[in-house]
């Protein structure tokens, strides 16, 4: 498990069209984790944690924000999924150092299938 921060979910590319199921609603700070079906994530004081399993993944990438959250220059880990007939794409903050995120992109990249 790694600490983070989960800056939310967008349906498509546009920031501003966020999905609200849950428990992709609410943004906070929480665990990510990997194991054999996807990548969870679990916010603090929360019971249901955010999973996407590596079937739903679709693509891999890094950027500076997400959902209209800036990351302070740190690397935003943005990880797109088919859910219910959407293309999605979910934000998380975990480390400031790009060498590591790039080679976690890299790895989920690979896990995915893709």
């Amino acid at each position: 498990m790694r600490r983070g921060s989960y800056f939310g979910t967008t349906v498509g590319s546009t920031w501003w069209h966020r999905y609200k199921e849950p428990p992709f609603f609410a943004r906070g700070n929480g665990e990510f984790w990997l194991d054999d079906d996807g990548i969870g994530f679990v916010k603090t004081l929360t019971k249901h944690p955010i999973t996407i399993a590596w079937g739903e993944i679709t693509g891999v990438s890094l950027g500076r924000g997400h959902a209209g959250q800036w990351g302070a220059g740190r690397p935003v880990l943005k990880v797109r999924f088919n859910r219910d007939a959407r293309d999605l794409e979910a934000g998380f903050l975990l480390s400031s150092d790009w060498p590591q995120m790039e080679a976690l992109a890299s790895d989920l990249q690979r896990r995915a299938g893709g």
